[in-house]
């Protein structure tokens, strides 16, 4: 199973499970930006990589603009 698939089984899983306590706005914008980065990657990066980048990318949104 590659990186995407792990991680949208993942994102699946956790949208199923009632012990799942988070503001839907929240967790709607985190797997957003999930699936974003995973349709964009096209080096199989490892889901903890993915889901590391995510988190970042929540926390600091003009670092996704930076062109180098």
């Amino acid at each position: 199973m590659d990186s995407a698939n792990q991680i949208q089984a993942l994102a699946e899983e956790l949208e199923k499970n009632p012990e799942y306590k988070i503001n839907e706005q929240e967790a709607k914008g985190f797997l957003s930006e999930i699936k974003r980065l995973t349709k964009e990657d096209k080096t199989n990066m490892p889901p903890l990589v993915v889901i590391i980048m995510a988190y970042i990318n929540m926390l600091f949104p003009e670092l996704d603009e930076v062109k180098i």
